[in-house]
């Protein structure tokens, strides 16, 4: 449902929104692939490692939309970045403690996505240096 209202939307977006941003949407993406499967952490978890990740990526998503409206891009996008690198942390972490948290399949498409999105901000980096 949510997906449809988003690409229902899509068209009404207006140039210079952060929804134009492909970085903004790939990570909106992300989220939506990513936060149901962190629910699914073991209840020990939901206040420690689950949390955690959940914070860094809304995090990077506010983070992402302040830059993209700063007049310091290049800051921002490296602000960006090092969040990035945290949520690869968790993200490797939480594989390593065992499928109860997630499956080689959940660590290898959030790994895929993760580098595409880092790859586009990359891309961002370099065309603000």
């Amino acid at each position: 449902m949510r997906k449809e209202v988003l690409a229902e939307n899509k068209s009404k977006y207006l140039p210079g929104n952060v929804e134009n941003l492909t970085l903004f949407r790939k990570f909106e993406d992300f989220i939506l692939y990513f936060e149901p499967i962190v629910e699914r952490f073991p209840h020990r978890e939901h206040f420690a490692l689950q949390a955690d990740i959940k914070r860094c990526m809304h995090r990077i998503i506010e983070l992402i939309i302040v830059t993209n409206k700063s007049s310091r891009k290049l800051e921002g996008w490296h602000k960006v970045d090092t969040e990035l690198e945290i949520l690869r942390f968790y993200i490797r972490l939480s594989y390593k403690k065992g499928s109860s948290y997630l499956s080689f399949h959940g660590y290898e498409t959030a790994e895929k996505k993760i580098n595409e999105i880092g790859k586009i901000l990359g891309g961002l980096i370099k065309k603000g240096s």
